[in-house]
């Protein structure tokens, strides 16, 4: 299985529509990021500041107003024209149900925060076309627990929660940093998870994976 990150961020604007339709048509499931607004609206980007990726805005994106977040755009890798920023609500009226779609609660949201997410997806009937991922334990438990199959994320060594609790807990995925070593990932994959390594670049970072894996995540799913 294949995940393009943020919506194959090396080839299409960072989270763009663009990038998100593309890889759907292309067969790649769609990643992205949910932050939010001053207003609270859910909204789709990486960082926690505008600075990195969006040109006519700056600063904190929980600080953005809808109208800041509506003006700018998204810039473009390859240096084309850049993109209209996404809502969560824009992202679900143009691909929900369409697609597998793998969006990430990114640390920092609220319970209410999570509970709003998880009602919304809950509200479009989108529980088998979703793999909703965190990495907060705690969420990606509460992700489980409201029927949606759950990814856990971490970095390049294993959590605090062993292999059996995380399975336990009714997750389905992990995924790892790409540099977790292979034993580790076997012993995920022994206690029954699905294991996804992300930070991969090009195909060459993905034949080098322990054949345990069950899928990656990429910046470019289309570098064969």
């Amino acid at each position: 299985m294949t995940i393009s990150h943020r919506g194959g961020a090396l080839v299409y604007p960072e989270e763009s529509m663009e990038g998100f339709t593309a890889s759907a048509e292309d067969g790649f499931l769609p990643e992205m990021d949910i932050q939010f607004l001053s207003d609270g609206t859910p909204v789709l980007i990486h960082d926690e500041t505008a600075d990195r990726t969006l040109k006519g805005a700056s600063g904190e994106i929980r600080e953005l107003s809808r109208k800041k977040w509506d003006q700018a755009t998204i810039t473009n890798p390859t240096d084309g024209p850049s993109a209209e920023t996404v809502t969560l609500t824009e992202l679900l009226d143009e691909l929900g149900g369409e697609v597998v779609l793998v969006p990430e609660i990114k640390p920092g949201a609220t319970t209410a925060e999570v509970d709003q997410i998880l009602d919304e997806f809950d509200a479009r009937d989108l529980q088998n076309s979703l793999i909703v991922q965190s990495f907060d334990f705690r969420t990606a438990s509460t992700i489980a627990e409201r029927g949606f199959t759950s990814l856990y994320l971490f970095d390049a060594s294993l959590p605090k929660e062993s292999p059996t609790q995380i399975a336990d807990a009714g997750i389905d995925w992990v995924g790892p940093n790409r540099g977790l070593p292979a034993a580790d990932i076997a012993l995920l994959a022994d206690a029954g998870l699905k294991v996804a390594p992300y930070g991969l670049k090009t195909a060459e970072d993905a034949d080098a994976l322990p054949e345990e894996v069950s899928g990656w995540f990429t910046d470019d799913p289309w570098d064969k």
